[in-house]
């Protein structure tokens, strides 16, 4: 079995950078914890504290972030820093604290990264089959899903990942799922009632198609 995920280039070594820097860490900082009548962080500060850099001069946040993590080439050193920069970590605006360097870094993403009017997401799931049979004929078999978000109403990734555990949960309480127990979807019993429900209340299904 092989498991892939399409992500735009280079976004591995990004997030691999993050995490070398210390950013993607849940441990509570004293420096990160809302303080209603302390002067308000900046986030080169923030950057600083979270390196351990004495300074929060830009090039020397850069010098500090090449000592923690290790680039391919300048190209890939230059994309990567140039993100840094677009995300706001060397700049003067403010950080909300929220306790630790992952969710103060995810306060400031929520508010960057939001859809701008008319945008969507778009879940595309694949599953592909090598089968040879008994008679030694070979044939490939897909199960595709395609799920658009909607810009004024639910992202694809809510609407997938939030719908089917609603309706799991509904069935459960309606009596159509009566086992006992933590359960993998891997028998009809509990697939098929989830499977038709999906489909035909929210046009939620897989593809099936023969190579």
């Amino acid at each position: 079995i092989i498991r892939g995920t399409l992500r735009y280039q280079g976004f591995p070594e990004f997030i691999k950078t993050l995490v070398d820097m210390g950013f993607l860490e849940d441990t509570e900082k004293e420096f990160l914890k809302p303080h209603p009548e302390a002067p308000a962080l900046t986030w080169r500060e923030a950057t600083a504290q979270i390196l351990g850099s004495s300074s929060h001069a830009e090039d020397d946040l850069v010098w500090a972030i090449g000592s923690k993590t290790s680039f391919a080439d300048n190209d890939q050193k230059e994309r990567i820093i140039n993100g840094l920069k677009w995300i706001g970590l060397f700049s003067d605006e403010k950080v909300e604290p929220r306790n630790n360097p992952l969710d103060t870094l995810c306060a400031t993403l929520e508010k960057k990264m939001q859809y701008e009017e008319g945008e969507r997401d778009l879940v595309m799931l694949q599953h592909r089959f090598g089968i040879t049979h008994a008679n030694g004929m070979k044939e490939v078999r897909t199960s595709t899903l395609v799920e658009y978000g909607d810009p004024k109403g639910y992202s694809a990734m809510a609407k997938l990942v939030g719908v089917p555990c609603a309706v799991a949960v509904l069935q459960v309480l309606e009596g159509k799922i009566t086992q006992k127990g933590v359960l993998a979807p891997m028998s009809p019993e509990i697939v098929e009632p989830l499977r038709l429900e999906l489909k035909e209340k929210y046009g939620i299904e897989m593809k099936e198609k023969t190579l």
